[in-house]
């Protein structure tokens, strides 16, 4: 159980305490698969909200996902591109922890710039995309960044908007 859960705020806290963001005309319910919090104040720093990933069989991991994390400062083009390598790494070492490529982005990796619409607002993202993956981060606003994964070809969805009903959202729950 996340922070909020223990403290009995459930999904309603969460999206009170750190914005939360989906696609722009994304029908299926946002299920929140992770959430970090400070472990001082006990207040969210990061959430991750996934589409498409069910435990129900096999799980082939999300749709899309959508993580925003609290930032100290402007997010200057290096914290973004590290958000993305983050993912791209972490999707790597998912599919082979113990091959040599699992350290890398691999030799197909390719740095772009997109520009997002966050919640009717442009802001301009950083794009990394893999034979696996598609991934992009960009500051939704000041100290905090969002960032968008899909697997690839790509691209992941382009428009977001905050979640102010956290009826929109399902809980954490056990992975198949």
């Amino acid at each position: 159980m996340d922070a909020a859960d223990e403290q009995g705020e459930g999904l309603e806290g969460l999206v009170e305490a750190i914005p939360v963001y989906v696609p722009e005309g994304e029908e299926r319910p946002g299920r929140v698969s992770s959430v970090t919090a400070d472990p001082v104040a006990g207040t969210p720093l990061r959430a991750v909200v996934d589409f498409g990933s069910t435990p129900e069989g096999r799980d082939t991991g999300p749709d899309v996902e959508v993580a925003t994390r609290v930032w100290d400062g402007p997010a200057e083009e290096r914290a973004l591109r590290g958000l993305c390598a983050e993912r791209a790494l972490m999707e790597r070492r998912m599919r082979d922890p113990q091959g040599g490529a699992a350290l890398s982005l691999g030799e197909d990796a390719r740095w772009s710039q997109a520009e997002l619409s966050v919640d009717g607002g442009a802001v301009r993202a950083v794009v990394l995309v893999t034979g696996m993956c598609w991934v992009a981060a960009a500051e939704a606003e000041e100290g905090v960044l969002v960032r968008v994964y899909t697997p690839a070809p790509g691209p992941g969805p382009l428009r977001l908007v905050r979640v102010r009903d956290a009826s929109l959202l399902e809980p954490m729950r056990g992975r198949g």
